[in-house]
């Protein structure tokens, strides 16, 4: 809101003569006396002018400047949030397929103990059947029904496969307040089977208000368009669960999924703010974020104060000495004042976000970056002028990255979001991946003058991402593929064997005298036993073959492509020779044997199943037959023992 102050100098009022008295007549208006006070009114107001002008001008930058900041951090916010969902229903998503194998064998405190589930905030996770009732938890929970609860009812109606984030509710397990985040499960025929549910603390979304900058009564807020506040931390007092239909911003989200205003009533708490906030993609959330009004133009204010003084200053020395350089000179410094503070406010905003920010051209040059982006590379800012954000660029992303670039420079909004998911590589050579969002600015004439480069850093994401796939298709014991990876790669060794016309084999594998080692000296020995099986019959076959655990000790081979029918015999005759050797345990040493079974391509079948089908019954006619043999066949055939 624009102050002006009114100054009124009337001027001197006509000479009157006393009554009675001789009338004398003075020419005070001089054309040069006249000149100087037209100047000096002149000069005067114009200072005023200027400066209620300078001080409107800075008012409004200093608004501007924070509804930028703002919308910066809101689009930090939800990546936070994003990153958070995704990795919720990636441990889900893993949780029910694991699940829907094992069925209730699933160990969930197990996983945790483990640490197969590492992340703190996700370490409450329950299985819930099509009834409602919990059938595995990481946590204690006794006898516990969520068919009442409104992330069950809405799954059990829905068929669309996505996490559910729900209003929170008083939790059954953990006894708190909590946010359920559920995800559907699926039986065969598209029927409901149940959800997979996490339960998370509600500060956990609003420990980002710690990372961002937002004053002492900064608003930070996650609500779901269904007008739940999922959390929200204003002026350090963190509440949830509250209604936030009747709020200003939620009522202009429907028409503008992303904006800036100001909350001049201070709808949540009294406290006037500048808001922005941004509706999430692929989540019915939205995200706000806001500064305190009085502490964004705290600094405007007290410089308003200097400049009218200084301003009435100027006035006098105006009006009583006609000196027009003294008033040229204030407003030279006033000038350079507001310019070292509009400097500064830039470079503050810009270098403590929590979240690496960069300016570039349009053909990629590095015109800037903040000090979190050059911590994040690895590189001080004058090396980082030098590349361009191609060579920074990890060599296998640079082309996806080119057509990124051409994209956001022909894109119609200017709006920030997440984007890409990217990786960079850092100065010594590391690995650095990122989600990274580009927003154009345009110059006067609509042109594009330059990009913002927004980043923040995922590697531990990626990395968490990495180990829940290595651990799905893997032996947790010995490393081997396990059965699901065993299946998919002698499928595909079928298939291009269908397709060139060649030979395959599968091989089944099973110890004798396992069970004796078990029995005495203990599962301990027996699992070392297991491990040093593995890495033997890696040693057995060529990089192009499979060796995995079916179960127990129980071990698959897949050979690629044989010329013959003698060379499966000719690998059999190895995995016999190599097992027939001592294995050195740490309390005794074992000796045990294998028998093996083959399936042929084409011989035996055509199909994987018949194949392995096969390969079993062979591996036990070698067991009747005498074990420590190999054979392809219902009637076994010896091998050298």
């Amino acid at each position: 809101m624009h102050q002006k102050d009114d100054t009124t100098r009337p001027p001197d009022a006509d000479d009157r003569l006393e009554a009675g008295a001789p009338r004398r007549r003075y020419r005070l208006a001089t054309p040069l006396s006249l000149a100087i006070a037209l100047g000096c009114i002149a000069a005067v107001a114009g200072l005023w002018l200027v400066t209620l002008q300078r001080v409107a001008f800075e008012r409004e930058q200093a608004v501007a400047s924070a509804m930028q900041s703002n919308a910066n951090l809101a689009i930090a916010f939800e990546q936070q949030v994003v990153r958070t969902l995704k990795a919720a229903e990636q441990v889900a998503a893993f949780v029910r397929e694991q699940y829907l194998q094992q069925g209730t064998d699933i160990n969930l405190r197990d996983w945790v103990a483990r640490g197969v589930i590492r992340e703190p905030m996700f370490t409450i996770i329950s299985v819930v059947n099509e009834q409602g009732d919990i059938v595995s938890s990481s946590q204690e929970t006794g006898a516990v029904n969520y068919s009442d609860r409104s992330f069950f009812q809405a799954l059990q109606r829905s068929e669309r496969d996505e996490l559910f984030v729900s209003e929170p509710v008083l939790g059954r397990v953990s006894g708190q307040w909590r946010i359920p985040m559920a995800l559907r499960i699926v039986r065969e025929g598209g029927r409901f089977g149940g959800v997979v549910v996490m339960s998370v603390d509600p500060t956990n979304f609003t420990d980002f208000y710690r990372q961002a900058d937002l004053g002492a009564q900064g608003l930070l807020e996650l609500t779901g368009l269904d007008g739940v506040v999922r959390g929200r931390k204003s002026g350090g007092k963190v509440s949830f669960g509250a209604d936030a239909r009747s709020l200003p911003w939620f009522q202009r989200q429907a028409a503008a999924p992303e904006d800036d205003l100001i909350d001049a009533h201070g709808a949540v708490d009294g406290v006037p703010r500048i808001l922005s906030y941004r509706s999430m993609v692929g989540h019915p959330l939205m995200v706000t974020v806001g500064s305190a009004f009085s502490e964004v133009l705290e600094p405007v204010m007290q410089r308003r104060a200097g400049y009218l003084a200084l301003a009435a200053g100027a006035s006098v020395a105006l009006l009583c000495f006609g000196a027009l350089l003294i008033v040229v000179l204030a407003r030279q410094r006033a000038v350079a004042d507001a310019l070292a503070s509009s400097e500064g406010l830039f470079r503050a905003t810009f270098h403590q976000a929590a979240t690496g920010i960069a300016h570039i051209t349009p053909e990629g040059r590095i015109l800037r970056a903040n000090d979190k982006f050059c911590r994040m590379l690895g590189y001080s800012l004058q090396e980082l002028r030098q590349r361009d954000l191609f060579a920074l660029s990890d060599e296998g992303e640079r082309e996806a990255v080119r057509r990124f670039l051409a994209q956001r420079l022909v894109a119609h909004s200017p709006v920030l979001s997440p984007e890409m998911e990217k990786a960079y590589r850092r100065k010594d050579g590391g690995l650095l991946w990122v989600y990274e969002a580009l927003g154009l600015v345009k110059d006067a004439q609509g042109r594009p003058d330059f990009l913002v480069v927004v980043t923040q850093d995922i590697s531990a994401h990626k990395e968490l991402e990495t180990r829940l796939s290595h651990d799905a298709l893997h032996d947790a014991l010995t490393g081997l593929p396990n059965r699901v990876m065993f299946n998919d790669r002698f499928a595909r060794v079928l298939e291009s064997a269908r397709r060139y016309g060649r030979r395959a084999a599968v091989l089944y594998v099973d110890l004798d005298g396992f069970k004796s080692v078990n029995d005495q000296w203990g599962h301990a020995a027996g699992d070392q036993l297991l491990q040093q099986v593995a890495r033997r019959l890696e040693d057995c076959v060529r990089a192009e073959d499979t060796v995995a655990r079916l179960g127990g000790d129980e071990f698959g081979i897949v050979l690629a492509a044989i010329d013959q029918v003698e060379d499966c015999e000719v690998v059999a005759d190895k995995v016999l020779s190599a097992m027939a050797q001592p294995f050195v345990l740490d309390s005794a040493v074992a000796q045990v044997s294998a028998s093996v079974g083959a399936g042929l391509y084409p011989r035996h079948g055509s199909d994987a199943e018949a194949l392995l089908a096969q390969a079993d019954a062979a591996m036990y006619a070698a067991k009747q037959a005498g074990k420590n043999r190999f054979s392809t066949d219902t009637t076994p055939s010896p091998l050298a023992e």
